[in-house]
């Protein structure tokens, strides 16, 4: 995680190095810039804290599944006060 904060901030800081010392926006400036979000994303997904508390909380699953029925019939629609379509 803190690798990825870094590279963050490395291609951050590289980007604007080559913005400065050229004073025009590159190929370069933009692959630096394409490429922070991505360094953003594993830094930001990568909290051991969060992945610890979950791999110790054990959900227990009752056995107690009632059956679901699935013949089930569809309602008559005139019945049930809806109209009939005309093709």
């Amino acid at each position: 995680m803190i690798l990825s904060w870094l590279a963050f901030f490395l291609l951050i800081s590289l980007s604007i190095n080559s913005l400065i010392s050229e004073s025009a926006l590159t190929i370069e400036v933009w692959v630096y810039l394409l490429l922070t979000p991505a360094a953003l994303a594993f830094a930001l997904s990568g909290n051991s804290n969060y992945l610890s508390i979950q791999k110790n909380e054990r959900v227990e699953v009752s056995e107690d599944i009632d059956e679901i029925n699935t013949k089930k019939n569809a309602p008559d629609p005139v019945e049930d006060g809806f109209d009939v379509p005309v093709l």
